[in-house]
């Protein structure tokens, strides 16, 4: 079968999408992409064919800004999904996210070729949008309007022959509130880590710029409100305070509207002595890093998008051993509880009593690390992430 995969992004560092195209080529699947071109140097795949539309990142913005309201983004998808499914002649056609949905039916059906539609979605987003501080904030609000894709939601589900989620709660979630969902059409791939590509990493052995003799917590992933690390670094800063002696790393690009605040923090006097913070590292660096941390954070503020699904970083700690600190997010708590690989909070106190009850006892980071490795090795050998695949065994 000859699958087209739309991604609105650049592709190259898409993580997720590359490891679902992978297990596509393993079970004897052709692959295309389609994704965007903002001008840069991109990669080459010679497993598959990639097609990118070429638009200024600048231009490509504005678009997402007004789509809401008006289709200058929807258009732009379905000219070129039409074209890529015309030229491809596929067999079917996998998109990701929600807000693709409508483009890519019509894309399907201007190109007069009767194919199935898989929709992808990545997150709850119309929780997510109502939590973007670049949608929500100032004089964007009106003109984005994000309250919008909770009456949008059903229609772009709609367009779906099949629909994939990252979660089984997330799942349960879409039957109950859409009658029209058939629950034999909704399947779930959890965000795990791609084994093959860790170990290589690992047996390639990468030195990294981070040494600390103190016990380490790690965030890694996007650095943004709505991510919750910005509500603990002040956490973070008391326990410095009252003597406790740790170091935090964190990983991940910064959103703009948030860059002022967490920078206040990270220059914070005791802070600045121990906190280390990269905008960016290659993925084939995390297993190296994993190996110098002590605690993995997950600090996700608690709301319907962060309900939808486990981050990959939380399957990440696990494949290093890390103990897991995390707030109540449904998904992920019901998966910290079900391996028992970390502990959960929900107020400032709790958090710092568990900081510093898991930094006082290396057997309980152990004992909770190895729980954890253990859970993700057996959900590898049950293939929670490959049952999308039966969309195209059918």
């Amino acid at each position: 079968m000859t699958i087209g995969v739309v991604v609105d992004n650049e592709f190259d560092h898409d993580h997720r999408v590359q490891k679902e195209i992978r297990l596509l080529l393993e079970e004897g699947h052709t692959i295309a992409v389609l994704c965007f071109d903002f001008g840069k140097t991109y990669k080459t795949y010679p497993d598959f064919q990639v097609t990118r539309v070429k638009i200024p990142r600048k231009i490509r913005d504005l678009f997402v800004l007004l789509s809401t309201n008006f289709k200058l983004y929807e258009r732009l998808w379905q000219k070129n999904i039409t074209k890529f499914i015309s030229e491809n002649k596929l067999d079917a056609l996998h998109v990701h996210d929600l807000y693709l949905a409508k483009a890519a039916k019509k894309g399907i059906l201007q190109s007069k070729r009767d194919i199935p539609l898989t929709l992808d979605l990545h997150e709850n987003y119309p929780a997510a949008i109502n939590s973007y501080q670049w949608a929500i904030k100032g004089w964007r609000k009106y003109v984005v309007q994000p309250q919008k894709w909770y009456d949008k939601e059903g229609e772009y589900l709609n367009f779906a022959n099949h629909i994939i989620v990252l979660s089984n709660s997330f799942r349960q979630d879409l039957i109950k509130r859409f009658s029209f969902l058939k629950p034999e059409t909704i399947y779930t791939h959890p965000n795990m880590p791609d084994f093959d590509s860790f170990q290589t990493f690992e047996k390639n052995e990468y030195s990294v710029p981070f040494h600390s003799n103190l016990p380490t917590l790690f965030y890694f992933g996007v650095v943004a409100k709505r991510r919750g690390i910005i509500d603990i670094l002040p956490w973070i800063i008391e326990l410095l305070e009252e003597g406790n002696e740790f170091h935090t790393l964190i990983i991940g690009p910064t959103d703009k509207a948030d860059k002022d605040v967490f920078l206040s923090y990270v220059n914070h006097p005791i802070a600045n002595k121990y906190l280390t913070y990269m905008p960016w590292t290659d993925m084939k660096y995390l297993p190296a890093y994993l190996k110098k941390i002590t605690i993995g954070l997950a600090p996700f503020q608690v709301n319907a998008q962060h309900d939808s699904g486990v981050a990959n970083k939380l399957f990440q700690y696990m494949y290093g051993e890390i103990p897991i600190l995390a707030t109540k997010c449904k998904a992920q708590q019901e998966l910290i509880e079900a391996s028992d690989c970390g502990l959960l909070y929900e107020t400032k106190e709790e958090f710092k009593a568990a900081i510093k009850k898991l930094i006082e006892s290396k057997t309980l980071r152990e004992t909770l690390g190895s729980n954890g490795k253990e859970k993700l090795i057996e959900l590898y050998q049950k293939n929670a992430d490959k049952a999308f695949l039966e969309i195209y065994n059918e």
